[in-house]
């Protein structure tokens, strides 16, 4: 599976860049690792049950993804004290002269994305015209992969690594089940996460001595979701093999990863304590069972077959509980599917792409402003004073502990001429008014015609 391979290669990417590295397998074995008990209550009234909590091992809990909106960052800017009506109006038509590139400059991506992903779209209902219509090919699943994972990284999502995937499968969930992985099925098959968050659900274990609890489990607010079957396999109808299928979801528990993979990839493994609950009621009662039998023997048949209904019984209706339990956490898996799935196929492109050219806007917006401000401070910036001080304005402003990518801004800074280096690692940014004519120039130059 050429896709399997550079799982690690794009984890060493994203160390490389700055990034926090997946999770490793060694890291991923501890996903089932309870905490000390300590019960508490909720604002509810409700107990969270600390035993049931699971924590994702070498999370960076500070996002990567800056969590407002674009308007709402301008207008944040825009309202810094110390700034002239001037600055504001020359500020605010550099926002939107610098939105509007790179909207053009995502919607060919987006474009180009669309007609890569064509002959793998099982949704699409367009007519194959001959000679002009993207033919399917051996490798267009490939040659739409590379572009698609890029769109990804510009949108502060990283991959995840095939052994956390297995892990997070293996790990049991709040139903008390434990899934098996069979990824041999796929050809491709790959998790993508974004975010960090916590979410509650609740739970009924032999650790809450089967009373109801809420646990609290480590989650992914984002994650996007690429799979295509290996030809020849029994699938069922709805399936096909020829198709790449996407999809992307919210607030997506580790231990829940089996949610969001297809039913042909995993199955229920029933645990030990499982079939010691079906077995139990036959073996416990075999002594007292062989004793009643001897002496069944000389009454009748009949009274044989009442001493073995008993145990028979309620071993089966351990069996059909293991099933009742199998079948409520399908229910739950079709309920929040319906509610956390964000989109599917081709509509996958659309908010992946929408995604990157969010980020891209805010953070080069965020380093430009501050470049621009402090340069009249007498105090040049370096490229690390400028990300610290970024994640601090962010933490006052939004509450949220930001892991800004200054490396990222910089480089889209430098690209559109906007700031520049000295040569000995000091940055400083162009007046407005020269990035206002810079962001003219390049616009007429998008739209020009040779």
């Amino acid at each position: 599976m050429a896709l399997f391979s550079r799982a690690t290669e794009s984890g060493d990417a994203l160390h490389e860049e700055g990034l926090p590295p997946p999770t490793t397998s060694d890291e991923a074995e501890d996903l089932a690792a309870l905490v000390e008990s300590s019960t508490e209550a909720d604002e509810n009234g409700n107990l969270l049950d600390e035993t049931l909590n699971f924590r994702l091992p070498g999370a960076d809990n500070r996002e990567r993804a800056l969590p407002v909106r674009q308007g709402d960052l301008t207008r944040l800017l825009l309202a810094e004290p110390g700034l002239t009506a001037d600055e504001r109006d020359k500020l605010n038509r550099f926002g939107r002269l610098l939105g509007e590139l790179f909207h053009s400059e995502f919607y060919d991506k987006l474009r180009e994305l669309k007609e890569l992903y064509a002959p793998l779209d099982p949704d699409s209902d367009y007519v194959e015209i001959e000679d002009h219509s993207r033919p399917r090919t051996a490798n267009s699943d490939e040659t739409f992969l590379g572009p698609f994972e890029a769109a990804l990284m510009r949108a502060n999502y990283r991959s995840l690594d095939l052994k956390v995937i297995e892990q997070a499968v293996t790990a049991p969930n709040e139903a008390g089940l434990t899934y098996v992985p069979d990824f041999s099925l796929f050809e491709h098959m790959k998790v993508y996460v974004r975010g960090f968050t916590r979410v509650t659900r609740e739970c009924r274990t032999v650790k809450t001595r089967f009373f109801k609890r809420l646990a609290t489990f480590d989650a992914y607010q984002r994650m996007v979701v690429v799979l295509k079957f290996k030809e020849g396999r029994k699938l069922g109808p709805l399936v096909r093999s020829d198709v790449l299928y996407l999809r992307m979801f919210k607030d997506v528990p580790h231990v829940d990863m089996e949610m969001h993979l297809p039913e042909q990839g995993t199955r229920v493994k029933m645990r030990w304590i499982d079939k010691a609950q079906i077995a139990s009621p036959l073996v416990m009662g075999i002594p007292t069972l062989l004793a009643k039998v001897l002496l069944a023997t000389f009454i009748s048949p009949l009274a044989l077959g009442g001493l073995m209904v008993a145990p028979i019984t309620a071993g089966v209706n351990s069996f059909f509980g293991f099933q009742r339990a199998k079948q409520k956490h399908l229910y739950e898996m079709i309920y929040r599917l319906y509610y956390l799935t964000l989109a599917n196929n081709s509509s996958v492109l659309t908010r992946a792409i929408d995604s990157a050219e969010d980020e891209e806007y805010k953070e080069s917006m965020l380093a430009y402003f501050f470049l621009w401000r402090g340069n009249g401070e007498g105090r040049p910036w370096e490229p690390s004073r400028l990300d610290q001080h970024i994640e601090q304005y962010l933490l006052e402003k939004t509450g949220v502990e930001i892991n800004f990518e200054v490396s990222d801004a910089l480089g889209k800074l430098f690209t559109l001429g906007l700031a520049k280096s000295d040569g000995e690692g000091f940055l400083q940014a162009v007046s407005l008014d020269d990035a206002l004519l810079v962001l003219n120039q390049r616009w007429d130059k998008t739209f020009s015609n040779p």
